[in-house]
């Protein structure tokens, strides 16, 4: 079973109310797990480098590939433990922000990711 700490909406973790570090499980930690994944910029990650969507060359660097970017995150969605496919994925741009909003199955059931 896919377990992980639990954030809040800042992502942030935070102690529960028993005293401990709050944890997820199931079909919530799959899916704070794929948000986190969309969310990871490319060389964000200290240990993992090449680990992360290249948001800056994909996007926000001369004309937008927003093909591209979706490929991306596809897969760094895909790549989550537990999920196993995105039915559907829109992006768009608009007033210079990127969002997005994803359709995904899960070994647990289906979820929505919008960021």
């Amino acid at each position: 079973m896919t377990r992980t700490l639990t954030v809040d909406s800042n992502n942030d973790i935070f102690i529960a109310n028993d005293g401990s570090l709050a944890i997820s499980d199931g079909l919530v930690a799959t899916m704070q797990a794929a948000q986190q994944a969309a969310q990871t910029q490319l060389g964000e990650m200290v240990f993992a480098v090449d680990q992360g969507l290249p948001n800056f060359a994909a996007v926000w660097n001369g004309a937008p590939n927003l093909s591209q970017f979706e490929a991306y995150l596809r897969r760094a969605i895909t790549a989550v433990d537990g999920v196993t496919a995105v039915e559907s994925l829109t992006t768009k741009i608009e007033g210079g922000a990127l969002s997005y909003a994803a359709n995904i199955q899960t070994i647990y059931g289906p979820g929505v990711l919008n960021g």
